[in-house]
């Protein structure tokens, strides 16, 4: 399916932007992922546009996974995908807490004799922007990711101090942080103290201050570049 198709049928559902999705779009088209990862989706865009580049290439599945009670958004994932005839690249699950339940599940899945098979070529990571579950969920992913593949975190300035006054964010108690944890970006500080220092990882990437990428390989730069998005 062609960008400028799926750009127009998305045009009024959040939270991704035209720019983010020429990003996913193109890097797919670019690196002929045949597995996805996506830890997170709201309403379902970021998942609509990748696997429209899926479709593109004619091959390919999206493993998406979002909280149970988002499913009542409108639209949500499973009518974009209906809609648009993409269903046969993307499979969602529901979790009741967080991913890190369905990644527990994966991992199980994929080990055998001790050792946890990965399967995954990329990883995109836009969830609840918290140090306890997303960090976490960076160390069990990397078991899942296969080598030379890429994880990309979304958020990465993203604050709990925007939204004061609110209950939760995201499915995390805002009361129940302590002031740094509402004023400190918890995607930024995972990326610098655990990707960016993990030796399995390198190429780092940082667009816009808002998008933090990198690939599992021991042979790239171990510098972060700064950088735009393409549009």
């Amino acid at each position: 399916m062609k960008f400028e198709a799926v750009r127009d049928h998305l045009k009024d559902v959040p939270y991704m932007g035209v720019d983010e999705g020429w990003e996913l779009y193109n890097f797919i088209i670019k690196n002929k992922p045949k597995t996805i990862l996506e830890l997170g989706h709201a309403h379902g865009a970021s998942s609509i546009f990748m696997a429209a580049a899926l479709d593109e290439l004619g091959a390919g599945v999206i493993e998406t996974v979002d909280l149970k009670a988002a499913e009542g958004r409108s639209p949500n994932l499973e009518a974009l995908a209906a809609e648009l005839g993409l269903k046969p690249h993307i499979k969602i699950s529901r979790e009741i807490n967080s991913y890190t339940w369905f990644l527990k599940k994966k991992i199980e899945e994929q080990t055998k004799e001790n050792f946890c098979n990965p399967i995954y070529d990329f990883c995109f990571v836009d969830g609840p922007k918290n140090w306890t579950i997303d960090g976490f969920a960076f160390f069990l992913t990397n078991k899942l990711l296969r080598e030379n593949g890429w994880i990309l975190f979304d958020d990465y300035k993203w604050t709990h101090s925007k939204h004061v006054g609110r209950e939760s964010t995201d499915g995390i108690t805002i009361r129940s942080l302590g002031e740094d944890e509402i004023n400190q970006a918890h995607i930024e500080l995972i990326f610098k103290l655990l990707v960016v220092q993990c030796e399995e990882y390198s190429n780092f990437v940082v667009q816009d201050n808002w998008w933090a990428w990198a690939q599992k390989t021991r042979t790239g730069s171990r510098k972060v570049r700064y950088t735009k998005k393409s549009i």
